[in-house]
């Protein structure tokens, strides 16, 4: 295992906690969300570096560091096929062969349990699942 099969793991296991009740298509759409950021990111790379940076920033994706969200207690139990789901996206994402179905959004949020300020700055790119994604 070396850094990369990492931050594979923690990119599946962040969106199997975010999006895993919105199937495959909600999955891959957050899994861009993050692959965006990076891409975005100041001195970008594809590196482990550049994942950690993105994924493990406090408050961003509430399921892997917000104090008190539900889902930080959250773990696959095999056989979890949504897991299973989660870690072929983050594989592809990885290897940039998984068309992006958000039109390059940098953020989402499920609209119906919040409204953050920041969703009433950013254009809507896409609406999958319960979520809508913002650039």
């Amino acid at each position: 295992m070396d850094w990369n099969d990492w931050y594979k793991a923690i990119l599946a296991l962040v969106i199997w906690r975010e999006a895993r009740g919105e199937g495959s298509a909600g999955m891959r759409a957050v899994a861009h969300v993050i692959r965006n950021r990076v891409a975005g990111a100041p001195g970008h790379s594809s590196t482990a570096s550049a994942w950690d940076a993105v994924i493990e920033r406090k408050w961003q994706f509430s399921s892997l560091t917000a104090p008190g969200d539900s889902q930080l207690v959250q773990w696959p139990a095999y056989p979890d096929r949504s897991f299973e789901d989660a870690m072929t996206i983050a594989t592809r994402i990885f290897a940039g062969a998984d068309p992006d179905p958000t039109g390059g959004a940098t953020h989402y949020c499920n609209l119906s349990l919040c409204h953050p300020a920041w969703a009433d700055t950013l254009a809507v790119t896409a609406r999958i699942g319960g979520h809508t994604f913002f650039k």
